[in-house]
């Protein structure tokens, strides 16, 4: 089952079960979907769709700390859903011990020793983990671990 029949899946579970807030998050997930298909000719991967909902669910985590700060609890807490629900569609995030293993293993493998050598180590971390992990925090331990934090 692909990605977005898995969220169509999702749907109508929701439908069925009258849970309006997680319904109205699937189909926002799946209009970040749509949106993503309509940028370009090109076939809608998986990968595709997991990365246009990785970088929409960082942005509702922004949106969150937006809305809390300014007192707004009541645009918050459907925005709460809308991750809760991502985190369900994405793949299992990464520990950081796993991805501080998976660095040291690029790290080794690439021969980069200074933090000018990040773009060997970066590239093929972020390829590799397709939306497991936060890229800031990978790039903290890679910097770290090149000598620069």
């Amino acid at each position: 089952m692909d990605f977005e029949q898995r969220i169509t899946g999702m749907m109508k579970e929701a439908m069925k079960s009258k849970d309006k807030p997680r319904l109205e998050a699937l189909r926002a997930m799946k209009a970040v979907i749509l949106t993503e298909r309509t940028k370009d000719s090109s076939e809608m991967t998986d990968e595709r769709a997991i990365q246009a909902i990785t970088s929409y669910r960082k942005k509702m985590e922004g949106a969150i700390v937006q809305y809390r700060e300014a007192g707004r609890d009541d645009l918050a807490d459907p925005i709460v859903v809308e991750v809760q629900v991502a985190d369900e569609l994405l793949p299992q995030r990464l520990t950081e011990d796993e991805l501080t293993a998976m660095i040291d293993k690029i790290i080794a493998d690439s021969g980069a020793v200074a933090p000018s050598d990040m773009g060997k180590v970066m590239g093929p971390l972020m390829k590799q983990t397709a939306g497991r992990a936060d890229g800031n925090l990978a790039k903290k331990i890679v910097m770290q671990r090149l000598g620069a934090g």
